[in-house]
This record gives C-alpha cells, structure tokens and sequence, in this order.
C-alpha cells in the first residue's frame, strides 16, 4: 500500500478548541466533568434513594450510607449527586435562555438606534441589581423553586450576553470588509450573515463558561437563603443551610455539597478565563 493511500486511510483525529489545550482549560474541563460524572452516574453508583427517608437520622459513615445520613434518615451522598443535578439542570434551562434572549436583544438593539437606547436602559436596570436581589424581589413576587431560580439567572445573565453580541456587531460593521461589501450592494442579511454573526456566535461562546459559574452561585446562593429548589427536592444549597446547623455533627452534611459546588464553580471559571485569554489573542 502506498503512504497515500495510508495516509487517506487514517481517521481524522477530533481537534480540541485551541482553549482546551492549554493546562488551565484541561484543568477546568477535567474538574466539571468529573463533577458532571458523579452527578450523572449517581443512580447508578448508589441503590440509595435520595428522598428515602429512615430510622437512623444523622448516622455517621457506613457501607451503606458512605456519607452518612441527615436529619430524616435520607442518604446524604445521594441526595449531593442528586443536587449536581439539579445545578445541570438549572444550568441547561437558564444559561442557554439568557444567551439566546441576550444576544437577539443586543443584535436587534445593534441595528435600530431607538430600540437600541431601550435596550440599553433595560441592562442597565438589571445590571444594577444583584443577582441574590433579584432572586429575592422575584420569590416574594411569585413564590421560591426552580422557577424563580431559572429567571433569575436569565435576568442577571441577559446584559452580558446582549452587550457583548451588541459590542461584536458594531465592531464588524465598522470594519474595512464589511463597509466595503455593503458600499458595493450586499444585501445586509448577507452581510451579518457571512461577516458579523461568525464573530458574535465565539464572543458568546466564550461568555458561556462564565454564565455557568454565575448561574452556580446564583443557585447555590438562593438555595442557602431558601429561597431556590424547595425541600424535599435535593439542592446543593439548601444542603448546605441545612447542614450548617449539625456541622460537628455530620460534617459531610455541608461539606460535600461544599466541596461539589467549589469543583464546578472553579472548573467552571478556569474554561471561562481559558476561552476569554484564547479569544483576547
């Protein structure tokens, strides 16, 4: 066989976004996953169930409990993976929300000047409000859950999101290239779609490791105030009020939702640095 026809015969080897080969991505991305792992395989790893209660509440560390068990007899290590999973599940429902809702505001506020000033005004509203205070306005409005945590974090995210689609959008349209295919007749949607929302599409890429960790925080934050997921529904935060209170106890109570929630933020914020140094170069 000829080395071309070696060469044609080999797989294409799956390229890594140049942020993910530096230490600090690979760091980041290997803690996030192992704490997505954990969370995902949890029912997997445990036969115990996280809303099961039993007779030995505030048990120490056994076979069978690893982490021991809290207050109503519930399996603590359990019932922290089945709050990873609820940080995902916050995370995947708001995260993306605000980026879809920030960006379209911010390109539509980019391209007519009136609802650009209307725009502008509504983030800095929302930007003048601490997450945590707005998750409060929103829980005595409404009532606390998932629900008012999710909004939340769409409403604290949203000006990121939307100021940095708007900041791409002018910068591309000032440029030579793009003055240019316009001076010469190129319809403008095809203008924004070969030139400007390429560059607005990685801007936000990279906004969104960071929208994660704020969305962690956020959760966790709420969830310690009690006013995010309700009990009996697991949550990292409220494991962590609740925990506070028997800390000599059961240290494992608070300290692994602790230690769970500090893996993600960190792992979460080593990609966003990584992402926004790679995109800076």
């Amino acid at each position: 066989m000829t080395v071309h026809g070696l060469a044609a015969g080999r797989r294409p080897r799956l390229a890594l976004p140049p942020a993910l080969r530096t230490p600090r991505g690979r760091t980041g991305a290997a803690l996030v996953l192992l704490v997505v792992l954990l969370g995902l395989l949890g029912p997997l790893l445990l036969d115990a169930d996280p809303y099961q209660q039993g007779r030995d509440a505030l048990a120490g560390p056994t076979w069978d409990h690893p982490l021991g068990t809290d207050e109503v007899g519930r399996d603590l290590l359990a019932r922290a993976l089945a709050g990873v999973r609820t940080e995902l599940l916050v995370c995947l429902l708001a995260v993306p929300a605000a980026a879809f809702l920030g960006t379209l505001l911010g390109l539509l506020g980019g391209l007519n000047r009136l609802l650009g000033e209307l725009v502008q005004r509504l983030f800095d509203l929302l930007l003048g409000l601490h997450g945590l205070l707005l998750g409060l306005a929103l829980a005595l409005l409404v009532r606390p859950g998932l629900g008012t945590v999710v909004a939340t974090i769409v409403l604290s995210a949203l000006p990121s999101f939307g100021r940095q689609a708007r900041a791409a959008l002018l910068g591309q349209l000032a440029r030579d290239h793009v003055v240019a295919a316009r001076v010469l007749g190129v319809p403008r949607g095809r203008v924004l779609r070969r030139h400007v929302l390429p560059n607005v599409v990685d801007a936000t890429t990279a906004l969104l490791a960071v929208a994660m960790a704020h969305a962690v925080k956020i959760e966790g934050g709420l969830s310690v105030l009690g006013l995010g997921v309700q009990p009996p529904a697991p949550a990292l935060g409220s494991m962590i009020n609740a925990g506070s209170k028997y800390l000599f106890l059961q240290p494992g109570y608070a300290l692994a939702p602790v230690a769970l929630l500090g893996l993600l933020v960190f792992g979460l914020t080593l990609l966003a640095d990584s992402f926004n140094r790679e995109r800076l170069r």
